[in-house]
């Protein structure tokens, strides 16, 4: 499969580790003008045997949990193009059997749950989709508490603009250094940042106008925030990286490619 992704599979099963695999989903999409495929199954793994109510049983369940799933993704997928399906059978089988259907670019999912479905779904489902799968996998893991704060995954030593810079210059190391974010400092003081996005809002001026004309209001975190807050931020304000402030200074910026790389497995 060709990078980037685009048609990006996001088997869920409502628990915390799902939410964070939607997430990680969502901003795959997001980054490559992608779709999110939402897929929720409902645990059929014996042939039904009781006749046509036993199937009817998990038609309605199918039902009741797609509308969940449409709730949950209103919420979340922000921006993104989405789609909710619900299917019921074998966990496994089905996603294998969807993202050859899809013809996925990725499967984004859970390595484990915490307790009952979730567990059975995300524990045994995850290793047989990685044995069977046509198209690449990004599993993601659950991490302990202390893994999952700003500090240790920032990158440190950011490179920042001054105020009275122009974009142009702004412009030219944004492109060389491969980002989309930059913090602007004054003084030592972080006063503002500066995105893609306001250049390409002032491309036709970028040598005439200077960053404080242009640049935004920081929104930031700490080393001390989750890493799942951190992700949240982003997501609810359609940003890719944000300035992290320890004691009035900067210590660094979290970015979007930094929390995939705490979401996933290698």
């Amino acid at each position: 499969m060709a990078f980037p992704y685009r048609r990006i599979l996001s088997p869920v099963a409502f628990d915390d580790n799902s939410m964070l695999a939607m997430d990680v989903a969502a901003e795959l999409a997001r980054q490559n003008d992608g779709v999110v495929f939402l897929l929720y199954v409902v645990p059929m793994s014996d042939p039904p045997v009781g006749g046509p109510a036993y199937v009817e049983l998990y038609k309605d369940q199918a039902k009741i949990e797609r509308k969940r799933l449409e709730e949950l993704a209103n919420r979340r997928l922000h921006g993104v193009k989405y789609e909710v399906m619900t299917d019921t059978g074998d966990p496994a089988a089905v996603i294998l059997r969807t993202e050859r259907a899809l013809a996925a670019d990725v499967v984004v999912m859970a390595t484990h749950g915490r307790k009952g479905f979730a567990h059975v779904f995300l524990g045994s489902t995850v290793e047989a989709v990685l044995r069977a799968t046509t198209c690449p996998v990004l599993a993601i893991r659950h991490n302990e508490p202390d893994d999952n704060v700003v500090g240790r995954w920032m990158s440190v030593s950011p490179v920042t603009a001054k105020p009275d810079d122009k974009l142009s210059a702004v412009a030219e190391q944004m492109h060389s250094g491969g980002f989309r974010t930059m913090p602007v400092i004054a003084e030592g003081r972080l006063v503002g940042m500066i995105t893609d996005r306001e250049l390409h809002k002032f491309k036709d001026a970028l040598e005439r106008t200077e960053v404080k004309d242009a640049m935004l209001e920081a929104v930031t975190v700490t080393p001390a925030t989750s890493t799942h807050e951190a992700a949240r931020i982003l997501r609810e304000r359609m940003l890719t990286a944000l300035p992290v402030v320890a004691d009035g200074q900067l210590a660094g910026m979290i970015s979007t490619d930094d929390l995939l790389g705490v979401f996933t497995l290698n």
